[in-house]
């Protein structure tokens, strides 16, 4: 997700607006725009520095421990999105993570 617009709105908090253009511009299912904005909401999170919520650090140390299966299962306990949705936000977040080492 490139949208310039969306990206925006992420980056400034208005995270309903983007959800709802993201589906009305890629489709899906609400679930799935969800994960892509809370990926990209990480994505920004990483950027800009700012504590880090106690799931999002749980998920960052499974994935320091290697243990992606089980971060992408907690990512889906957590928001009940699908497998692919999960997935998708997690590899997001591993990406980051590898960017800032």
């Amino acid at each position: 997700m490139t949208d310039a617009d969306i990206r925006e709105l992420v980056r400034h908090g208005a995270t309903i607006e983007a959800i709802r253009r993201h589906r009305a511009r890629h489709g899906g299912t609400l679930l799935a725009a969800r994960a892509a904005i809370e990926a990209l909401r990480w994505e920004f999170t990483q950027a800009s520095g700012p504590a880090l919520s106690a799931f999002e650090a749980e998920i960052d140390q499974l994935l320091r421990s290697d243990q992606k299966i089980a971060a992408i299962k907690r990512f889906r306990e957590v928001h009940g999105v699908g497998l692919k949705e999960a997935k998708d936000a997690v590899d997001a977040r591993a990406d980051a993570l590898a960017r800032r080492r």
